[in-house]
């Protein structure tokens, strides 16, 4: 099409594409720029560099790199793509879908190999789109809604099951699920593991469910939660249950701004096994994901499809084991809050 509308040779154009531009006159080598442009060429020209050029490097996205889980699974990202001799490049979306899809076209202009992502949850078309022109990717922690790309996670659903069944036979009354906002799969398989499992133990576990605003990294709004968890579980033995390490640190927070004292007047565990975890009293039961090891695996399997190109490829899915660490946050030496 380039080519018809340029009335130049195919070999002309993919010359232009790939930069060489020898014997090509100033006014052709600007029509065709202005057609490309026209035609919103660049995602499949960037396709393609990707596909037939090696430079060393690889890409990846993060949703945001404020999380402290961010941190460890970069690391183990790191360390596969060292051991491998490629080179790094990191890019952090701050949350957003729209800097998340620029972030990858920006790594793909920069030609790296192939892109490790931890993505926002909301850009699952475009990065179809990506691995269907050839683009290598290999999604970590958060899968998408359809299998079309290799993939590694952890057992979410499971362990978040595994935990409030642990605590509620331990004797508390009313455990609370502190959330974000479920959009992506990981927090979505937590909530839906937190209500079937609830059901064995309370009528309409639904209203245990607090979600914070997605961008809130401070403990005042989950000051308001707290308040009202409590003030309509009166005389009940409570815990909370935090989706991930940052509402667990805001509600940790907000408990010690209210003087509520963990275990004695609410319990708390979750999400993730942080430097800090384990030293809050005498330590806050939570279920440690294997955060590096999905960050390394992720790269591995990406490395194997950079170097072992394969005529028919199927997607690889790899779910690995989370550990339940129980600590004295969830001991019951509590009095029903009054």
């Amino acid at each position: 099409m380039i080519s018809e509308k340029a009335k130049v040779s195919k070999t002309t154009v993919s010359r232009f594409l790939n930069g060489k531009y020898d014997f090509m006159s100033d006014k052709t080598r600007e029509r065709i720029q202005s057609i490309v442009e026209d035609l919103d060429y660049r995602p499949n020209h960037a396709a393609r560099s990707l596909k037939s050029k090696k430079t060393g490097f690889i890409g990846m996205t993060i949703s945001d790199i404020e999380n402290p889980f961010s941190s460890i699974l970069i690391k183990g990202v790191s360390d596969a793509c060292m051991r491998n001799e490629f080179q790094l490049i990191i890019a952090n979306a701050d949350n957003s879908p729209i800097k998340e899809r620029r972030d990858i076209d920006s790594l793909i202009d920069r030609q790296v190999e192939g892109i490790v992502i931890y993505t926002t949850g909301e850009n699952n078309e475009y990065i179809k789109e990506l691995h269907e022109q050839g683009v290598k990717i290999v999604i970590v922690d958060r899968p998408l809604e359809k299998l079309f790309v290799d993939t590694v996670t952890t057992d979410s659903e499971e362990a978040t099951a595994k935990m409030i069944h642990q605590v509620y036979q331990a004797g508390f009354e009313r455990i609370a699920f502190f959330t974000q906002p479920s959009n992506n799969i990981p927090r979505i398989l937590r909530h839906k593991a937190f209500l079937d499992a609830s059901k064995q133990y309370v009528e309409h576990p639904e209203k245990l469910v607090y979600i914070a605003k997605e961008h809130v990294n401070n403990a005042e709004e989950y000051v308001d939660m707290l308040k009202d968890y409590v003030e309509k579980n009166k005389g009940h033995k409570l815990a909370i249950f935090t989706v991930n390490g940052v509402v667990m640190l805001n509600v940790v927070q907000a408990m010690n701004i209210l003087g509520l004292n963990i275990p004695k007047d609410i319990a708390v565990c979750g999400y993730d096994d942080l430097n800090w975890t384990n030293v809050v009293g005498n330590g806050i039961s939570v279920i440690a994901q294997p955060s590096y090891e999905v960050g390394f695996q992720g790269a591995k399997l990406l490395i194997e499809r950079i170097k072992n190109e394969e005529k028919d490829y199927v997607p690889k899915y790899i779910e690995m084991t989370s550990e339940l660490k129980m600590r004295g946050s969830t001991q019951l030496e509590q009095r029903p809050v009054k």
